[in-house]
């Protein structure tokens, strides 16, 4: 959950972003899915988190709100990787 809060502030900033902000969100997001994977006891197929996460920062970057981004990016994700 600490990872939300943190992914959260760090989108919330109304600076324009960088790619190396882009690479710590990524971070931050895939360590997000690693754990919600893990908890439901899941293990990804390769490169479902990557697409996952670009998904969401692709979100976030058209205005989309967390949340938002977040459900979609599951929905996207779900729907190619067949789980």
């Amino acid at each position: 959950m600490r990872v939300f809060v943190v992914l959260a502030a760090l989108l919330s900033l109304s600076v324009p972003v960088s790619a190396a902000d882009n690479n710590t969100i990524t971070r931050f997001c895939l360590a997000a899915f690693r754990a919600a994977m893990a908890q439901a006891g899941k293990v990804p197929p390769d490169g479902m988190g990557a697409d996952t996460c670009n998904c969401f920062l692709r979100e976030v970057a058209k205005g989309a709100a967390l949340d938002s981004a977040q459900e979609v990016c599951k929905a996207e994700a779900a729907k190619n990787y067949k789980l």
